[in-house]
């Protein structure tokens, strides 16, 4: 009984710190980000990410759990894709990830 209380706990910590390191998104950083990509990246990307895939990376694929991934792409660019170093500042980038990460808001 006391291992089975001990096992308990320990989920319910582990369940509580993972929602806290989650992010929440709102409908309102969406919508920001559909902004600024629209003014960034859909040149490239497609309008609401919609585009063949083949000379450039289809964002609706774009694993979610990999933000670092996403900002370093953004920052250093690769493939065809520019560097936006300088260009677009931390909080601005964290718009696009809000709206490539919850699939321009569909995965919210």
């Amino acid at each position: 009984m006391r291992r089975a209380t001990l096992v308990l706990c320990a989920a319910t910590l582990a369940g509580a710190a993972h929602a806290q390191t989650t992010p929440v998104f709102t409908q309102e950083m969406v919508d920001k980000g559909r902004e600024q990509y629209h003014r960034t990246c859909a040149q490239c990307h497609g309008r609401n990410m919609v585009n063949a895939g083949t000379t450039v990376y289809d964002l609706r694929k774009f694993p979610t759990d990999q933000h670092e991934r996403f900002v370093n792409s953004v920052l250093k660019g690769k493939g065809n894709m520019p560097s936006f170093q300088g260009a677009l500042d931390e909080a601005t980038i964290t718009t696009l990830w809000v709206y490539v990460a919850t699939r321009g808001g569909k995965e919210m």
